[in-house]
């Protein structure tokens, strides 16, 4: 090969590397957290304001059996389309990703507000003390939400799953010391 052919290579892989990193990152991006929408104007929040009906309420997806109160939704200023913004007090620090919780829950707003409102929300945010996460509404995210709706349901019928018992997701629990069998002291590591 010429030196030309191999620089026509070298640009065709340069080329298709930079397509699949953009597919990618064009799912999810972790940027500085910003609670400014820019474009959008506000359309609901989780707390009652003066003069704006609706804001405050419960929103109820009957087709997905869902109920819950987005902190905010912001509406694009031209146009129909939706997005839910989520607040979280905590940091995400380092981590590339959002926690699967937190994940999840603004994947079940997407379904909600596409039930409620007839919209399907292409993204949503969700805004951390340090950092903000912008998440395209995907097939794979929807999917997996589902899955995680179902298996949850099923774990209701039946009684029977796996409890992911650690100081972190059991130290503010309704459930805490009352219901579950994880105690306090197998969590804290009291006696």
């Amino acid at each position: 090969m010429s030196v030309w052919d191999w620089c026509l290579f070298g640009c065709v892989i340069a080329l298709v590397l930079l397509i699949l990193l953009k597919r990618n990152t064009g799912k999810m991006q972790k940027l500085p957290a910003s609670q400014y929408v820019s474009g959008y104007t506000l359309f609901y929040a989780d707390q009652k304001q003066k003069g704006k009906e609706g804001f405050g309420k419960m929103l109820k997806s009957e087709k997905y059996d869902l109920r819950g109160k987005p902190d905010y939704i912001y509406r694009k200023r031209f146009g129909k389309m939706l997005m839910p913004v989520e607040l979280k007090s905590g940091k995400i620090g380092d981590a590339d990703v959002p926690h699967l919780g937190d994940l999840m829950q603004l994947c079940a707003y997407f379904l909600m507000i596409e039930d409620i409102y007839g919209v399907r929300p292409k993204e949503g945010r969700l805004v951390y003390a340090d950092y903000m996460f912008l998440v395209q509404n995907t097939k794979k995210l929807r999917k997996e939400v589902l899955s995680l709706m179902e298996e949850m349901r099923n774990m209701l019928e039946t009684g029977e799953g796996a409890a992911n018992a650690d100081f972190a997701t059991c130290r503010y629990c309704v459930c805490n010391g009352v219901v579950c069998e994880h105690s306090e002291t197998e969590i804290y590591g009291g006696n």
